[in-house]
C-alpha cells in the first residue's frame, strides 16, 4: 500500500461497515474496535509498528472465549456477525499490502450486509447506499491511485450505473421463496409485552410512544375507537402477585392451534358461535417482538401460512417475530365463545392462592350471595369502582403482599392492570371463571389517513367472565374509572396531570415539543411505506402489479419485458460512455486547438489525424523562428499528459500565456515538407 490516502479510505470504509452493528454488540467487542482503529492510525505513516504473531495469538482467542461466554455458542446470526467482526477488525491490525487491503474491502461488503439481519428499515437502507460508496470509493483508491475527490465520483458513478439494472431485477425477477431462515435468539431488549403481567408493568409500557403496529382496514372501515380491544394474550394463572399464562394455555398453543393450511379442530365448530355477518378484513404491519403470539381483534382468524387460533382465542405465529410481520386478519362477531365449558378450563379460570387477600374474599363471598346471579353481583362490582374514591393513574403507590386488598380497601390508584387483577380476583372469588386479557386497546389514525397506529402507549389490560348461556364476555373495568381513556385513547389524556403524573409523556413532551411529534411521525410514514411497497413486495403483489402494468402476467411477456429493460438500460449506458468521452477534452488539447485554428489562415492548422507532438515538431521545420515558443509548448505539453507531474496547473496556464503572447506577423517564406 503505496498511497497513504488509501489507507485512510480503508479505514473509512471499515468504520462505515461496523457502524449499524456497534448497537447490538457486546461492550468488550466495540473496546476492541476502537482499540484496533486507534493502533492502525499511526500505523498508516509508520508511526506505530504492527501487530506481532504473538499478540495476533492471544488477541485471537482472548475473542473466541469471550464470545462463547456472551452468546454461549460460536454459530448463529448473533455469535457469527460479531464473529466475524472480530476477525475483520484482527485483520486490521496485519494488513501491510494491497491483497491484504482488498479482502479487507471485501469483507467489508459482507459486513455491512449482515446489517440486514437483524434490521431491513428505510434508514438503514439509506444509510448502507451511502456506506456502499465509500467501500467501493476504496476500492477505486487502491486500484487507481487517484484523488479522494476523484475517487468518490467514481465509486458515485458506478453504484449509480448499476441501479437501473437493480430496479429492474426487483420488479420483474420471479419473487421465489427463501430456501432457508435464520432463527434469532430472543432477548434483544424490545419493547412491548411480556407472558406475565404484575402491578406497573403496563403502566410503565405506556409512557413509551414506540409504534407497536399499524393496521390497514379493508375500504377504510375503521370501527370505532371503543371497540378496538387488539387481543393478545390471556393470563389465568395468578400467585397473588403476577398473573401469567397458566401451564394448560401452552399446551394448547401447540396441541390445539387451528392452522389454516391444516383441517380445523373439532372445537372451532363446536366452541365458537359468531354472527353471519360479513367480517371485518384487516391487515397488520407488526413490529418486531421476539414473541410468537400476535394482535387481533375478536373473534380473529387469519388464512395465512404459518398463523394459527389457539384455544384461548387469539392469533399465533408458529415462529417468533423477530422481524416486522405482516399478516391479514377477519374479525367476526361473536354469538357465544365456549357456550358449554369444558372442566379442566373452569378449574384453569377459577384458580387462586390458597391464602391471601382474605378482605376481597370475603367481599366477594357476601356481594355474589346477596345480588343471588352472575349478571347483578358484576354490575354491583362496576357501580362500586364508579362510585368510589378510584382512581387512575400512572403513577400508583406501592403495593405489599396482600396487594388485592391494599389496592381496594386502601389506596384506590392505579393504572389498567390493578384494574383488571383485581376485578379478576373479585369474579374469581364469587366463583364465576374469569382470567385477565393483556394487548392494546384503541389507537390513532396517521397524520397521512391511511394507516392506523397502535403505539406501546395504548397497553391495555381488561377481563373476561364466563357467564352462562353467552360464555366468555369482555369486561373493562378501567371504562368504570376512566371512560375517556377507552373513548378516547392514552395520547387524548395528556392533558390530565392526575393521570400522567411527572412521566415522560406528560403534558410537557406533547404540548411544547409538535415538532419532534411530526418529525416522529414523518419517520413512522417512510418506514411504513418502505414496509408495504418495498418489503412487502411478495409474490402476490408482484403479480397484482404485473397484471396491472401489462394487461397478463404470462412468464414469456414478464422475461420479454425484462431482458428488453436490460438491453435498453445496457445500450443508454455504452451510449452515454461513448458520448461522455467525446466530449471530455484535457485544457492542454483545448489550447493545441485554438493553436491550430489560429494558424489556419497562413496554412499551418493540424491535420486530420495527426499527433500533438508530431503538429508541433511540424510547424518547427516550417517556422524556425518560433522555435523556442514550440520547444517549450511541446515540453509543458509533454509534462502534462505523458508525466506524473504534480504541476499540471501550472504547466496549463504556461502553455495559456505561450498561446496569447504567439507572434502575430505572417512569415516570410513557409517550407513545404
Amino acid at each position: 500500500m503505496n498511497n497513504v490516502m488509501s489507507r485512510y479510505w480503508l479505514l473509512a470504509a471499515l468504520v462505515f461497515a461496523f457502524i449499524p452493528h456497534l448497537e447490538r454488540l457486546p461492550w468488550w467487542l466495540n473496546g476492541v474496535i476502537c482499540v484496533m482503529l486507534l493502533w492502525r492510525l499511526p500505523a498508516i505513516e509508520q508511526r506505530l509498528p504492527l501487530a506481532n504473531s504473538l499478540i495476533k495469538a492471544l488477541l485471537l482467542v482472548a475473542g473466541i472465549v469471550s464470545l462463547k461466554n456472551t452468546y454461549h455458542v460460536l454459530f448463529g446470526p448473533e455469535a457469527g456477525v460479531s464473529f466475524l467482526i472480530f476477525c475483520v477488525a484482527l485483520k486490521l491490525i496485519e494488513t501491510n499490502d494491497e491483497r491484504d487491503s482488498y479482502i479487507l474491502l471485501t469483507l467489508s461488503f459482507f459486513v455491512l450486509a449482515t446489517s440486514f439481519l437483524f434490521s431491513k428499515s428505510l434508514f438503514l437502507t439509506i444509510y448502507a447506499g451511502f456506506a456502499l460508496i465509500v467501500i467501493t470509493a476504496a476500492y477505486v483508491s487502491f486500484n487507481q491511485q487517484i484523488s479522494s475527490k476523484h475517487a468518490a465520483k467514481t465509486a458515485f458513478i458506478l453504484l449509480s450505473q448499476a441501479l437501473p439494472l437493480m430496479l429492474i431485477l426487483f420488479v420483474f425477477f420471479p419473487r421465489l421463496p427463501p430456501l432457508w431462515t435464520l432463527k434469532m435468539t430472543e432477548g434483544s431488549g424490545k419493547t412491548g409485552m411480556s407472558d406475565n403481567m404484575s402491578p406497573g408493568d403496563l403502566a410503565k409500557l405506556s409512557q413509551s410512544s414506540e409504534l407497536a403496529f399499524r393496521v390497514e382496514f379493508e375500504n377504510g372501515n375503521i370501527p370505532p375507537k371503543s371497540e378496538l380491544y387488539w387481543r393478545g394474550l390471556t393470563l389465568s394463572r395468578f400467585d397473588g402477585k403476577t398473573w401469567s399464562v397458566s401451564n394448560h394455555s401452552w399446551l394448547d398453543d401447540y396441541a390445539l392451534t387451528a392452522w389454516s393450511q391444516q383441517p380445523l379442530p373439532k372445537w372451532v365448530q363446536t366452541q365458537i358461535k359468531v354472527s353471519k355477518k360479513t367480517p371485518l378484513t384487516y391487515k397488520v404491519i407488526l413490529e418486531p417482538t421476539d414473541k410468537t403470539w400476535l394482535y387481533a381483534l375478536n373473534v380473529p382468524f387469519s388464512n395465512d401460512k404459518d398463523i394459527g387460533l389457539t384455544r384461548d382465542f387469539r392469533l399465533m405465529s408458529s415462529t417468533p417475530v423477530y422481524q416486522r410481520l405482516t399478516y391479514n386478519a377477519l374479525q367476526f362477531e361473536p354469538v357465544s365463545l365456549d357456550a358449554e365449558l369444558p372442566d379442566w378450563l373452569r378449574q384453569d379460570n377459577l384458580q387462586l392462592p390458597e391464602t391471601g387477600n382474605t378482605t376481597a374474599r370475603q367481599m366477594a363471598r357476601q356481594w355474589r350471595d346477596f345480588y343471588g346471579n352472575d349478571f347483578k353481583y358484576i354490575s354491583a362490582i362496576l357501580r362500586w369502582f364508579t362510585k368510589s374514591q378510584f382512581y387512575y393513574t400512572l403513577e400508583p403507590p406501592p403495593l405489599g403482599n396482600n396487594r388485592i386488598d391494599e389496592f381496594l380497601f386502601e389506596t384506590r390508584r392505579g393504572f389498567c392492570e390493578h384494574y383488571a387483577s383485581s376485578f379478576t380476583f373479585l369474579l374469581r372469588a364469587a366463583g364465576i371463571p374469569a382470567h385477565v386479557v393483556i394487548g392494546y386497546q384503541g389507537g390513532a389514525l396517521s397524520p397521512t389517513g391511511d394507516s392506523w397506529q397502535v403505539r406501546q402507549m395504548d397497553a391495555h389490560a381488561w377481563v373476561e367472565a364466563w357467564l352462562p348461556e353467552k360464555g366468555w364476555v369482555k369486561l373493562d373495568p378501567t371504562g368504570a374509572i376512566a371512560p375517556e381513556r377507552i373513548e378516547h385513547g392514552m395520547s387524548d389524556m395528556a392533558q390530565n396531570q392526575d393521570v400522567w403524573g411527572d412521566s415522560a409523556l406528560s403534558v410537557m413532551k406533547y404540548g411544547n415539543y409538535k415538532l419532534l411529534g411530526q418529525l416522529r411521525n414523518i419517520a413512522d410514514y417512510m418506514n411504513y411505506r418502505w414496509q408495504r411497497d418495498v418489503l412487502g413486495y411478495d409474490a402476490g403483489n408482484q403479480e397484482a402489479f404485473l397484471l396491472k402494468l401489462l394487461g397478463d402476467t404470462q412468464l414469456w411477456k414478464r422475461l420479454a419485458v425484462l431482458f428488453g429493460s436490460l438491453v435498453v438500460i445496457v445500450a443508454l449506458l455504452a451510449a452515454w460512455t461513448i458520448l461522455k468521452d467525446r466530449k471530455k477534452v484535457h485544457p492542454a488539447d483545448k489550447i493545441i486547438v485554438k493553436l491550430s485554428k489560429q494558424l489556419s489562415a497562413r496554412g499551418l492548422s493540424r491535420r486530420q489525424g495527426e499527433g500533438v507532438i508530431a503538429y508541433l515538431q511540424r510547424l518547427q521545420q516550417q517556422q524556425p523562428q518560433w522555435d523556442k515558443s514550440l520547444l517549450s509548448l511541446q515540453e509543458s505539453y509533454s509534462a502534462v499528459r505523458y508525466q506524473e507531474s504534480h504541476n499540471d496547473v501550472l504547466e496549463i496556464r504556461k502553455m495559456a500565456r505561450l498561446l496569447r503572447s504567439w507572434p502575430r506577423y505572417q512569415p516570410q517564406k513557409t517550407k513545404e515538407l
